[in-house]
């Protein structure tokens, strides 16, 4: 892992093998893609199924797959907070968002109507069998309160999206330099009508007191630029409560560990 990626200091690797994380790489079929698909789970070391944990689901973007946030180092991140003491256990599940057989990062078709289509499928692959998955395999705890989303760039479209019309089952919600088509646009020669219309984008009042909500971008990103200040100022003219954060960086992991970094921090606090 490249270090420079984590801005705070006191990073140890030696907490993965202590206090921290454990790594596994897993299989679970889909009703949707009708194949075996991969995803990637960090569990509590010492992990035993003796204990419930509330569950973070980690996206990727556009171009990744389950092992793109490997590159941000999360295993480093959660290992240290929590011998800080700034967090509580949890597990992170780090599927592939890309809801298809041919689930492979970097396809031919990357900046494609039909390639964006396949990941707003995720919230439905999402909650018919990744879910499930993990309900079946690993000890959970149910209900919003312990039940996280975050994302980057398209993942954090994605989160948005889910999070946002899935509110009963999500009460924290990410987006690290979420990618376009929350709203209309056109960009790399693909127009989408956009997943919300503005009047829609925020938190009913069920949700608006009792969900952490978090936007984060660079301040120099040249990929997804403006659109995550336009969400918020969306956000901000439907009065839902959020956390907006600028860091140093462009559109790769030196804004995206520390936004998880962050946001890992606001998380499973009840």
């Amino acid at each position: 892992m490249n270090k420079n990626y984590i801005m705070p200091s006191g990073y140890n690797q030696n907490y993965i093998k202590e206090k921290g994380v454990e790594w596994r790489s897993l299989s679970y079929n889909s009703s949707i893609t009708l194949s075996e698909r991969k995803l990637n789970v960090l569990l509590p070391y010492g992990y035993s199924g003796e204990k419930e944990y509330p569950v973070l689901y980690l996206l990727h973007g556009i171009g990744g797959d389950e092992n793109e946030w490997k590159g941000a180092g999360p295993e480093y991140i959660i290992s240290n907070l929590l011998e800080e003491h700034k967090i509580k256990e949890f597990i992170t599940v780090l599927p592939n968002v890309r809801t298809r057989a041919d689930d492979k990062g970097n396809p031919d078709d990357i900046f494609t109507l039909e390639h964006f289509r396949v990941f707003d499928m995720f919230r439905e692959e999402l909650e018919e069998n990744i879910m499930p998955f993990m309900e079946e395999n690993f000890k959970t705890r149910k209900g919003r309160e312990n039940t996280a989303i975050a994302g980057l760039s398209m993942g954090g479209r994605e989160s948005l999206y889910i999070g946002l019309t899935r509110p009963g089952t999500f009460g924290y919600i990410g987006a690290f330099s979420p990618a376009y088509g929350i709203f209309p646009y056109t960009n790399n020669g693909v127009t989408e009508k956009g997943l919300f219309k503005k009047e829609e984008f925020k938190l009913s009042d069920n949700y608006k007191d009792n969900t952490f909500l978090m936007l984060a971008n660079g301040d120099n990103d040249l990929v997804t630029k403006e659109q995550s200040y336009k969400y918020h100022n969306v956000l901000m003219k439907n009065n839902t409560k959020h956390l907006y954060k600028i860091y140093i960086g462009g559109h790769d992991f030196s804004v995206w560990s520390n936004g998880l970094y962050e946001f890992v921090q606001h998380i499973f606090n009840e």
